[in-house]
């Protein structure tokens, strides 16, 4: 059976209605490269009252536990308003749940699903681009603890995030995924480019020079971290889609 059921309709109004109430803002956070952190927190706080954050996380951890069309609902919406004011109806890492150690879904993914923590991707390299396994980042074992070392680029929300995934490559070519700690000692924002938005979420080259981590930080096994990366480029990939299709709308509306 074609179109959207009650509940699908339910949240897309109710984000639609959120991005009503942001849309209002946009000339602000233009102007001031964002919004004040107090009036940021209080939109949080809203997506979260509504249902719109964390709609890709399983209800058991605390999340929304929407079906796909309802996350694509929602970010359609979310698509509608400028300058990432609706990023704070955010969607953590669904690929994490089902290899996430007990210890990194209570340290890691449950704050950020109650909106407490912030990650952010540190993945692409200047010579590497959509081709991930051609990257020269390194992670080299040292007793208990990983040594990780490479300069990753655009860095999205950088420096609004308190941790970070970092993928990196053994010297067999195995790729592995990390979680890291911001601020960590090693790890420093090399340059931050213009870009030709203005955000609040700005897009960095990080570096990380012999950045100690705790063997407790690997995600999930060794030479898995390519599978990781792609899960993810499939999901935002297709919320990037939804979110392009709600400009698209807000556009066609006011030229009309």
């Amino acid at each position: 059976m074609y179109g959207l059921s009650d509940e699908d309709l339910d949240i897309q109004t109710r984000a639609r209605v959120f991005a009503d109430e942001l849309i209002p803002f946009e000339v602000e956070a233009e102007l001031g490269d964002g919004l004040p952190d107090d009036v940021t927190e209080a939109h949080k706080k809203r997506a979260m009252e509504l249902g719109l954050h964390s709609t890709n996380m399983p209800k058991e951890l605390g999340g929304g536990g929407r079906t796909t069309l309802q996350q694509v609902l929602v970010q359609e919406q979310m698509g509608r308003v400028t300058n990432a004011l609706g990023w704070v109806a955010a969607t953590p890492p669904s690929w994490l749940p089902p290899v996430a150690t007990p210890d990194q879904v209570e340290r890691y993914l449950k704050p950020t699903i109650r909106g407490e923590r912030e990650e952010c991707y540190a993945i692409t390299e200047e010579g590497a681009g959509s081709d991930v396994d051609a990257i020269e980042a390194t992670a080299r074992r040292d007793g208990d603890e990983w040594v990780l070392n490479g300069v990753k680029w655009h860095v999205t929300s950088y420096n609004t995030a308190d941790y970070c995934f970092f993928q990196a490559k053994t010297a067999g070519g195995e790729h592995l995924m990390f979680l890291v700690d911001l601020p960590t000692a090693g790890v420093s924002v090399l340059r931050t480019p213009a870009y030709s938005h203005t955000i609040s979420h700005h897009h960095p080259i990080v570096g990380f020079a012999d950045v100690r981590v705790p063997a407790a930080s690997l995600v999930g096994g060794e030479g898995d971290g390519m599978s990781y990366a792609r899960e993810w480029f499939r999901f935002e990939r297709m919320m990037v889609a939804a979110r392009c299709l709600g400009a698209a709308e807000r556009l066609v509306a006011e030229m009309t």
